[in-house]
């Protein structure tokens, strides 16, 4: 009655030529009883991505079936079945896509299907929304984190246990009654082997991932999870960067939410991963330039990363001291270096409209350096070092430029 699924991928996004690397299916009964599981890895004739998160290598997916020889197979597996996932969404895209690029269009409906990750919320309120912490609470071992068979099978057994709570029939039997009867097309395939990925293969995980899995289902708008999951991948393995907030936009507009609904849901995780943090225990200096890190990718501040801990800890954290206007104060000079996630000319305009006063180059005279990277390896890092010029962050800064500039637009330096 259900197949059971989970991808592996190169991107997070099908609609840019990011392409499945891994699929596996378990099947099981009305029951939730297993009857079959079947996995292999795909060559994607293209890079294979974040091979830091999926942990598979080049040279593990060269002698793999590409999906066109596994298409009918897979048919064959999925025809007849309603389709179960954690944030089934995602992988349903992905599949659609990838039948769609041999010309056809198949029956994987979202609205068709069951979502644990839904699921999950449904039955328990403010449960948590990655599938680590969903299989935590169930007391359900999760093995080799980012492996599509292991995630199948703890989501298989998960959704076996939340099937329990329900009478049988279930409540989705009209729609399962309306999946078995759609057709499938006569797909391609080939005879293939399925290949497995290598024992060495499994992506990293570590403080930051451990912290996303504390974070709870944001249920309204209805497309809240959908784009916090992305989110949450980003920032599994702590790959912030540029590249990854041009992504957020794309997944955004996909999803159809507006900047003021982005807005909310980036303050909102932001309190939840302060809230995650102060459950920990002390807060390192790495935890919390991590924190920062985020909140810049979010379009927060320092200052927005001190305000969420004091709420998170009622109080008790204590806002690490930073040079303020008595440090340096209005008519220091100030040199910029580094590619910050704003144009240097708006923190030009901004320094000169609170008083600073920028330089171009770094002279032994120089009050201070505002740097994207404080152990940059830039001439201006360099020269500030020999001459003994404090190098600050960029977001030390932004908390001694009064908050109406950082609100408005400041015309750009002329030349």
């Amino acid at each position: 009655m259900y197949a059971v699924i989970d991808t592996e991928t190169t991107g997070l996004l099908p609609g840019h030529r990011h392409r499945v690397i891994e699929i596996a299916v378990v099947l099981l009964d009305q029951h939730g009883r297993f009857e079959h599981e079947w996995v292999t890895l795909l060559n994607p004739q293209r890079d294979l991505g974040p091979q830091h998160i999926h942990g598979i290598l080049t040279a593990d997916v060269l002698a793999a079936p590409e999906f066109v020889d596994v298409a009918r197979h897979l048919g064959a597996l999925l025809a007849g079945r309603m389709v179960v996932g954690h944030n089934v969404e995602f992988d349903l895209g992905f599949l659609r896509a990838e039948f769609a690029r041999l010309g056809h269009v198949v029956p994987l409906i979202t609205e068709r299907s069951m979502c644990t990750m839904a699921l999950a919320g449904y039955l328990y309120p403010g449960s948590k929304r990655t599938l680590g912490a969903c299989c935590a609470a169930a007391g359900i071992s999760l093995q080799g984190w980012h492996s599509a068979l292991a995630d199948t099978r703890a989501t298989a057994e998960l959704f076996a246990t939340y099937l329990r709570s329900f009478p049988s029939p279930p409540p989705w039997q009209w729609a399962y009654e309306e999946i078995r009867g759609l057709p499938w097309p006569e797909l391609p395939g080939t005879t293939f082997t399925p290949t497995v990925r290598p024992v060495h293969a499994g992506g990293r995980h570590g403080w930051m991932s451990r912290l996303v899995d504390q974070l709870p289902r944001v249920p309204e708008p209805p497309q809240a999870d959908s784009y916090l999951s992305v989110l949450d991948t980003l920032l599994a393995d702590r790959e912030i960067d540029a590249a990854g907030a041009d992504l957020l936009v794309h997944v955004a507009t996909d999803l159809a939410l507006t900047r003021s609904q982005v807005d909310r849901l980036h303050g909102s995780y932001l309190d939840g991963l302060a809230a995650a943090v102060w459950r920990d225990g002390d807060i390192t200096g790495g935890q919390r330039a991590d924190l920062d890190r985020v909140a810049t990718m979010l379009g927060r501040t320092a200052a927005d990363v001190d305000d969420a801990l004091l709420a998170a800890s009622n109080g008790q954290y204590v806002v690490p001291a930073r040079p303020g206007a008595r440090g340096f104060p209005p008519g220091s000079t100030l040199v910029f270096t580094g590619d910050m996630v704003e144009a240097r000319e708006v923190w030009w305009d901004r320094a000169v409209a609170a008083g600073f006063r920028p330089q171009e180059a770094v002279r032994p005279d120089t009050t201070f350096v505002v740097a994207a990277d404080v152990d940059s390896l830039s001439l201006k890092a360099r020269a500030a070092r020999e001459y003994g010029v404090p190098i600050i962050p960029v977001e030390d800064f932004r908390r001694m430029v009064p908050a109406h500039l950082l609100q408005s637009g400041p015309e750009q330096k002329a030349g």
